[in-house]
């Protein structure tokens, strides 16, 4: 089938777009398995069910990630075959994920400060149930090791209405609350997410513009 030579320089540049697609996604499928694996994370979680969100954001991006290894696939192919049912594939594919981005870019961005008080509630119930609760204070024990802070929001001077400070609050770091550094650490996972997703974005819409001025030239050219 002979294209313009226009539309021929689309085609590889297409060819070229879902190369650059299918690492991407590799690369996404990467960083779902790093924040899965990540050894604070795997430790807060294990003591703390409310921070699951980190565990269930590196699931959706493994998913995406594999799923876009297999649309860039079905992009090359659709390229170089000059198939018009693999770019049509290929476009619809690309517009369900970014629906999909959309919403959890608007989800993420409103519940930021749902993060804020989760994180300021789940320290104060820590330190308050510190000496009573077991779990709780493996909790407490891994934020305040992990992250070198102690306390909730007044450092060891939170630890004043219970049995004393505890030893996973080393005196360096009295002074320094575990409600700032527990949601920096957070909010560095939630960084990193939201701007992955913003990247993929806008490579979608590229991509589906391509893949419709090239299916819009094989229809042209049949016709």
């Amino acid at each position: 089938m002979a294209l313009g030579s226009c539309y021929t320089c689309i085609k590889y540049l297409m060819f070229a777009f879902n190369f650059l697609f299918w690492l991407l996604g590799c690369a996404i499928l990467g960083v779902g398995i790093w924040l899965r694996v990540d050894q604070n994370a795997a430790e807060f979680l294990k003591d703390s069910p409310k921070l699951e969100i980190i565990h269930t954001a590196a699931y959706v991006l493994i998913a995406i990630g594999f799923l876009i290894m297999v649309i860039g696939f079905l992009g090359c192919c659709g390229a170089i075959r000059e198939n018009q049912c693999l770019l049509a594939t290929f476009f619809l594919f690309l517009f369900i994920i970014f629906a999909t981005l959309l919403g959890f870019g608007i989800w993420a961005a409103v519940a930021r400060q749902n993060f804020k008080d989760i994180t300021a509630d789940m320290l104060k119930e820590g330190v308050e149930k510190y000496y009573e609760d077991s779990n709780q204070k493996a909790f407490m024990d891994t934020i305040q090791t992990s992250l070198n802070c102690c306390g909730h929001t007044a450092g060891n001077i939170d630890y004043n209405v219970v049995s004393g400070v505890p030893q996973s609050c080393l005196p360096d770091n009295y002074d320094k609350p575990c409600n700032d550094a527990l949601y920096s650490w957070l909010e560095s996972r939630l960084i990193i997410i939201a701007g992955i997703a913003i990247g993929i974005a806008v490579v979608m819409i590229l991509g589906m513009i391509f893949s419709m001025v090239l299916c819009c030239a094989i229809r042209d050219t049949v016709a």
